[in-house]
C-alpha cells in the first residue's frame, strides 16, 4: 500500500524534527550527532510508515529524497537571489 504525499510530508517533518533533536542531544552529550540523528530519523520515519500502513524502506527513501529536494531547492533559490543582487541581511528595525 502506498502512502499519500501529504502523509509523506508529515512523516518527513516529524522524523526531521525528532532526528534534529536527537542530534542536538547527542552533540551535547559528546556523541556523534550525524550518526545518532540519521539513525533516529530512519527509525522514526520507518515506524511512522508502518503506522500509516506503508512500506518502511520505501517511505524512508522517499522521505529522504523529499528532504534533500527541499534543501536543494532552498539553496538554489538563495544562490539565484544572490546572483540577482538580493541578499538576506539581518536588521535591527
Amino acid at each position: 500500500m502506498s502512502i499519500e504525499r501529504s502523509t509523506l510530508a508529515f512523516i518527513t517533518l516529524v522524523a526531521s524534527l525528532v532526528g534534529a533533536w536527537a542530534a542536538w542531544t547527542a552533540a551535547k552529550g559528546g556523541h556523534d550527532p550525524v550518526t545518532v540523528g540519521s539513525v533516529v530519523y530512519g527509525v522514526v520515519a520507518g515506524g511512522l510508515a508502518k503506522l500509516f500502513g506503508g512500506g518502511a524502506m520505501v517511505t524512508v527513501v522517499r522521505s529522504l529524497l523529499l528532504l534533500v529536494g527541499g534543501v536543494l531547492g532552498m539553496v538554489a533559490s538563495l544562490l539565484l537571489g544572490r546572483s540577482a543582487g538580493i541578499y538576506l541581511t539581518p536588521t535591527t528595525a
